[in-house]
Order: structure tokens, then C-alpha cells, then sequence
């Protein structure tokens, strides 16, 4: 202010008054632009950093819930594949089977040997019936209820098979372990005389509730007790019941006549025999 009043008295002219106090203002202040440019780029930085994050953090969470829906994807379509190969096994397996009235049933649990299916009374299911799937025989129908069935497998005690050695027809009796303590099952009442070796094939034999020759499994040892009349074969089953999800029930069976014992063969032409009229005429039924 008193170099205005100076040059305002004096007549002097303020250019170079004007210029030197703009210069020194601008060298003053220069530091303290500096300062607030440095500190607007900072907040601008953190800003922009802050919001970076946030569009990051928001775009992973979308990917991260892309991949879990296409995992998701991915396993549903793997499971309707193998579901798809299960279920073309089995219509093979029915289509293989004129013999056979089969009705596919699901497993809804599976304890101790014990398999429990999605069908009962309701449905024609009776005691005793066979259960079989593609790989071999799973169990005899224990229990029926209204709307589901208990199916007892070769993993449990309760369930008893006639069988034979496919390669020479020695016959014997495979039943499952008490309380399933074993995953095997064991073949009793071998003759001593009869040859068993460890890798043999166990089938069902005539004499069995199922359809004689069905898979029942492999002969993994072998044991004989010193003075007793039998031997007996650990056998593991041909088909493992834990991995089963679906089965069939046999409702009715129609055994060839060659697997038949002798009695039961001549039974059955002679029933077949009386159920068949017979048109020839008197003359040629009692011609000599």
C-alpha cells in the first residue's frame, strides 16, 4: 500500500511495480500450489483407487459366481451322463432278458447289506422275490411294506443262494456275513472231492430261486477243515450293492428247460402238455 501511495504521489508508473509484486507473489505461492496440486492429485488418486477397488472387487464376485454356476453346470451334466450310460445298461440288460419279467426299481438307502427300494405291495412286489442288476444278483426281497421294500443283498446273512462253479458245475450255497462284518460272501457245503480253484466264476445253479447261470461272483480262496465232510470258498460278489442306485425285481421267470433238474423238466413238459388241446383225431391219439 505505501508503494501505491509512492507512486500515486509521485506520478511514477506502476508496470514495474505491478510486475515485481506479481512475481513475488507467484515465487510465494508457487510452493503452496505445489502443495494443493500434489494433495488433488493424491485425494484424486485415492478416489480413483478406492472406486477401482470397489469395480474389482464387485466384477470378482460376478466371476466367482460365474464359475460356481458353471461348475454347478458341469457336474449336473456329468451326473445326467452317467445316469444316462446307467440307464442304456439296464434297457440293454431288459432287452437281453426275454426270459424275464423285470420291473426296474430305485434304491433309496443301503445299510448294513440291507437295500431299501421305491417300490412295495402297491406295486406286485411279493417276499422272496430275486433282485438283479446288469453286473450279476444283488438279494432276495425280505420285507414289504406298502410303498417300499427291503431287498436282503450277499453282503448280509440273511440272504442264501443256491450256486455252482460255472467251469465244472460244483454246486454249494452262498450266503452273506452276519452283521455285514465282511464285504465278502461265503460258499458252503463243497464236497470235499470237488475241485475249487481262486479265480473261479460262481453262478446261480438250477436249484436256486434265481434263473439258473446269473453272475453271482469270483472265488478269491479257498478253506478246508481237517475231518469234516464239506470245504468252503470266500467269494466277492459280482455286483457291489453300496453303488447301486438302480435294480430290477424279478416278477416272473422263465427257466429253459435244458438248466432244469430231470423231475422238474419232465413237470413241466407234462403241465405244457395238458394246457396245449390236443386236435388230432381219435384214430391217429390210439393208432398203434
Amino acid at each position: 500500500m505505501l508503494v501505491s501511495l509512492a507512486s500515486l504521489a509521485t506520478g511514477t508508473r506502476t508496470s514495474p511495480i505491478r510486475n515485481g509484486l506479481r512475481r513475488g507473489v507467484s515465487i510465494t505461492a508457487y510452493p503452496f500450489l505445489r502443495a494443493l496440486k500434489g494433495i488433488e492429485q493424491g485425494v484424486g488418486y485415492a478416489t480413483g483407487l478406492v472406486f477401482s477397488y470397489h469395480d474389482a472387487r464387485n466384477e470378482a464376485d460376478e466371476m466367482q459366481r460365474r464359475l460356481a454356476d458353471a461348475m454347478q453346470q458341469a457336474a449336473e451334466r456329468n451326473e445326467l451322463v452317467r445316469e444316462n450310460a446307467r440307464l442304456r445298461r439296464m434297457m440293454d440288460f431288459a432287452r437281453g432278458e426275454p426270459g424275464l419279467t423285470l420291473e426296474p426299481v430305485n434304491v433309496i438307502d443301503s445299510f448294513k447289506g440291507i437295500i431299501t427300494i421305491d417300490r412295495g405291495s402297491l406295486h406286485g412286489i411279493e417276499e422272496s422275490m430275486c433282485a438283479l442288476s446288469d453286473g450279476g444278483i444283488v438279494g432276495t426281497v425280505t420285507q414289504v411294506n406298502l410303498a417300499s421294500a427291503n431287498v436282503a443283498t450277499l453282503h448280509n446273512g440273511d440272504c442264501k443262494v443256491g450256486a455252482m462253479i460255472a467251469r465244472n458245475r460244483v454246486r454249494g450255497t452262498v450266503h452273506g456275513s452276519s452283521g455285514d462284518l465282511s464285504r465278502y460272501c461265503t460258499m458252503t457245503y463243497i464236497d470235499m472231492k470237488d475241485e475249487v480253484r481262486v479265480g473261479d466264476t460262481v453262478v446261480t445253479s438250477p436249484e436256486s430261486m434265481f434263473p439258473a447261470g446269473r453272475l453271482v461272483g469270483r472265488v478269491i480262496a479257498v478253506h478246508d477243515e481237517p475231518g469234516s465232510l464239506w470245504q468252503y470258498a470266500d467269494v466277492e460278489p459280482a455286483a457291489d450293492p453300496y453303488r447301486l442306485d438302480e435294480l430290477f425285481i424279478v416278477r416272473r421267470a422263465v427257466t429253459p428247460l435244458a438248466e432244469l433238474p430231470p423231475a422238474r423238466r419232465e413237470n413241466v413238459r407234462l403241465s405244457v402238455a395238458s394246457e396245449v388241446p390236443d386236435t388230432r383225431s381219435i384214430q391217429e391219439r390210439y393208432a398203434p
